[in-house]
């Protein structure tokens, strides 16, 4: 197996069942490999991409920029992620992606990407599924935004990306890694630098989590979870272990 494919076929894996074809099929599809550096844009908003980003290592984020120069973090994307897959059949990029710390991608053809899915009509199931679970994290984050206070935001937010790092097999010892900065988790929940700054002291005082060092540990997931009213359900994964994760207790 190609080791730029392992993460979409862990990731397609976690969402339905793959024949060894349809596997093959997967690993032939012609990919770019590009690394990116910390904060490097590999996809513009208002751009006409012909190529999809699959994330390989490290995480990207997907955001958009006011007129104002505000920024807002729309999304954050792990290994196995295609985040632009609905450039496949949208003109323009409505928003940019950058790499949040060093990262590794693979991009991929529409052309490639269309040609696989035109065979298979089973992985152009599991492709449209992984689109439509980008766009239920998307619903389920207005949720959050407009329901939760700041605490609440970040508790979800390290919720569900302790999850989908754990699908993916990114989970080390209760933690994994997270190489935002305030400045980015404060354009992600809405907040200021000050305010992420004092909440993330909370969590860590509370023993919830604790963001050191690009890692975000979890120290009492029960706890965290309550905190941010997180049902993982709107992931839609295959096993239903995802659904009852409990975690050992952090430090």
């Amino acid at each position: 197996m190609s080791s730029l494919t392992t993460p979409l076929i862990r990731k397609l894996e976690s969402l339905g069942r793959l024949s060894s074809d349809e596997r093959e099929s997967v690993e032939a599809m012609p990919l770019l490999e590009k690394a990116l550096m910390p904060g490097e844009q590999i996809a513009l908003e208002g751009n006409v991409p012909s190529h999809c980003c699959l994330v390989v290592e490290g995480l990207l984020r997907r955001y958009s920029t006011l007129s104002n120069g505000t920024v807002q973090t729309l999304s954050i994307h792990v290994a196995g992620d295609i985040p632009d897959l609905q450039g496949l059949h949208l003109r323009s990029m409505d928003h940019t992606l950058a790499s949040i710390g060093r990262s590794k991608v693979g991009l991929i053809a529409h052309r490639d990407i269309l040609e696989v899915l035109r065979k298979s009509p089973r992985l152009a199931n599991l492709f449209w599924r992984e689109s439509l679970v980008d766009a239920a994290v998307a619903r389920a984050w207005v949720k959050v935004l407009g329901g939760h206070d700041a605490f609440g935001k970040l508790a979800h937010l390290a919720c569900e990306l302790y999850v989908r790092m754990e699908v993916m097999g990114l989970v080390r010892k209760n933690s994994y890694p997270l190489p935002l900065t305030q400045v980015q988790l404060g354009e992600t929940i809405g907040a200021s630098v000050v305010h992420v700054n004092r909440i993330l002291k909370k969590l860590r005082g509370d023993r919830l989590l604790e963001h050191k060092n690009g890692r975000l540990v979890i120290m009492n997931w029960d706890g965290l979870s309550e905190v941010a009213d997180f049902d993982p359900a709107y992931l839609n994964l295959r096993d239903p272990h995802y659904l009852n994760l409990k975690p050992a207790a952090g430090r």
